[in-house]
């Protein structure tokens, strides 16, 4: 497959050959056989479910390594060490509400003005004040460049007006002025 593909290294880097260039073309439509399909899957998944179990020893030992520490310490100690756990999962979980909330009055605002909703993650602070600077900033820089396209589009030569200086227009001939 691809493993088979020949490159040439040069100072200025990998150049490809023909060779690969067509291969490329090809692996857009590459065909596995249900066998390859399998392994590749296979593959896949177990690289998935490695990084999965990584993920969770680390959160484990995390975790245990917490419990370690809370059980070393006095009642009063371990109460206000919760107490503190307890306040920065309500302050993460209340910026999480205020993002969702501004993100929605953001999408609402871009709409109010014209500007596609797409722009949102452009405009969106941690604050309601700097997102709406931040949407009439866009608005305006959105108008320039779209009033500069409209121009360079209108550009273009100006009307040539009558066949000649001392010719008649047909109109004028035919009202017999």
């Amino acid at each position: 497959m691809a493993d088979e593909v020949n490159t040439e290294e040069t100072n200025t880097g990998t150049e490809t050959t023909d060779n690969q260039e067509q291969t490329e073309t090809q692996d857009d439509k590459l065909t596995f056989t249900p066998k390859e399909f399998d392994s590749e899957v296979d593959k896949r998944i177990a690289n998935a479910l490695q990084t999965a179990k990584a993920k969770w020893d680390e959160e484990k030992k995390e975790e245990i390594s917490n419990a370690e520490k809370l059980a070393k310490m006095s009642a009063s100690d371990r109460k206000a060490a919760e107490d503190k756990a307890k306040q920065e999962a309500l302050d993460n979980r209340e910026k999480q509400l205020n993002m969702r909330e501004y993100r929605y009055e953001a999408k609402h605002q871009l709409e109010e003005n014209g500007l596609p909703d797409s722009f949102v993650d452009m405009v969106l602070s941690e604050d309601a004040e700097t997102t709406k600077n931040n949407i009439g900033a866009i608005k305006a820089e959105f108008d320039k460049a779209i009033e500069a396209a409209v121009n360079e589009k209108l550009k273009g030569t100006t009307p040539k007006t009558g066949q000649g200086a001392g010719t008649k227009s047909a109109l004028a001939e035919g009202l017999g002025l």
